[in-house]
């Protein structure tokens, strides 16, 4: 960015430079012509004045001398002088010497001072006076040439001022623009990250001093507020996903024992048929029925209750795979959904093993009990594929692990007896 102000400012102040260097050459060249002029008819004049008593009295030596020392500057070029017939009676070169007449032109007088410009010289034209009467006429011719010399003088010294005077003008206002925008620039880059980045903690530089220092420190004030609203804003939304996730534990899982409700059941048992069914793996579902616990819940009080729902929780969950999901269905019965268990050994291995974990003593106040219970095994695609029906066979295969005498599971087959009673979890 600095590069291009530093252009863009060194093509204007060139072009203003230019312009006022035409300008300075003309007005120049102006005044030193007419000096010029001004100087070569003084000279005509002086020498005319001073002519006309020698020409009155024919003094051609007096005349001769006077033209030789009238003549006696670098730049002259010719003098003629003429009688009052306007033939030539004297004629001078640029080598300094006195030269025939012959060769020289007569002329009109004239009774008044004339100056005319040629390429290369000035002609000043004096008349010779006596009285009023024309006796003679002086006509000298100045060379131009200390114009042309003044000119080129000019513009050597004014194109080393040119360049030095416009490079130094354009790098002192490059930096003071600079310097005048710098707030507005790093403006402009911390905008572009905070819009990129998000991050309204950034700040830009501040300068009191500075014209536009005011802008960075309200920017700073726009940027802290921003920042102090983004920040309310993530903590309000930090509540309500605490809040919703909350509030989805509730509806989702049991308030006691934490693990997934009914509902929650349902939409898992769903996925894991359709992954099962889609990617041709094996999935099981164990319903497991603790025996004769509301006995127990009556017998020793409802908190012991919870605290032997809450313990067989824990047990089951120690026995699962990291990849099953273990759901309380209702007051004393639990479903475990297990996806991919590769084979019926595994499922059968991990039915044995929860039996197991169950049946171990437990001590509730201060009197010790064995706990047990039944477990109805269903397999998909094995036994079925629907989830509804999936459902009914896990019922048919619990309701056979009781009526072999409970503490004991059941896999379900088409050989176990069938009951009416309609399945409630399908529900």
């Amino acid at each position: 960015m600095a590069k291009r102000i530093f252009r863009k400012n060194l093509q204007a102040i060139a072009l203003a430079m230019l312009a006022a260097l035409i300008l300075g050459l003309i007005l120049s060249a102006y005044l030193l012509q007419r000096n010029l002029r001004a100087e070569a008819l003084y000279k005509s004049d002086t020498l005319a004045s001073n002519m006309a008593d020698a020409m009155i009295a024919n003094d051609m030596r007096q005349l001769q001398s006077l033209l030789l020392n009238a003549t006696n500057t670098p730049d002259m070029q010719t003098a003629n002088v003429y009688d009052s017939h306007g033939q030539p009676i004297l004629a001078w070169n640029p080598q300094g010497q006195l030269i025939k007449t012959s060769g020289v032109e007569a002329t009109t007088l004239l009774r008044r001072h004339v100056v005319e410009y040629h390429p290369g010289n000035f002609s000043a034209i004096s008349p010779v006076l006596s009285g009023t009467t024309v006796i003679g006429q002086v006509q000298l011719q100045i060379s131009t040439w200390p114009l042309y010399q003044h000119i080129l003088l000019f513009l050597l010294i004014a194109s080393f001022l040119f360049v030095f005077t416009t490079a130094l003008a354009a790098y002192w206002l490059t930096n003071k623009q600079l310097r005048s925008v710098q707030p507005i620039m790093e403006l402009s880059v911390i905008a572009e990250k905070v819009a990129t980045l998000g991050d309204y903690s950034l700040r830009a530089p501040q300068d009191p001093e500075h014209e536009l220092g005011s802008l960075n420190m309200h920017f700073n004030l726009m940027l802290a507020r921003m920042e102090a609203w983004e920040n309310d804003m993530q903590s309000e939304a930090k509540e309500r996903r605490e809040a919703d996730s909350r509030l989805a534990i509730l509806n989702n899982h049991d308030s006691l024992t934490k693990l997934p409700n009914r509902h929650y059941f349902h939409r898992l048992l769903s996925n894991c048929l359709e992954d099962a069914v889609a990617n041709e793996e094996m999935a099981a579902l164990m319903f497991i029925d603790l025996d004769h616990f509301k006995g127990l819940s009556e017998s020793f009080g409802y908190d012991a209750g919870d605290l032997i729902l809450a313990t067989m929780a824990n047990r089951l969950c120690g026995v699962l795979r990291s990849t099953d999901t273990l759901c309380r269905v209702d007051g004393d019965e639990f479903a475990a959904i297990m996806p991919n268990v590769g084979s019926l050994e595994v499922v059968e291995q991990l039915a044995d093993r929860l039996v197991k974990a169950i049946n171990q003593p437990m001590t509730l106040r201060g009197q010790q009990i064995l706990l047990s219970a039944s477990v109805g095994v269903a397999c998909c695609p094995l036994h079925a594929k629907e989830q509804r029906l999936f459902l009914h066979h896990a019922d048919i295969a619990l309701k056979a692990a009781k009526a072999a005498g409970r503490n004991t599971w059941r896999l379900y087959s088409k050989d176990l007896p069938k009951t009416s009673q309609a399945v409630q979890l399908s529900i």
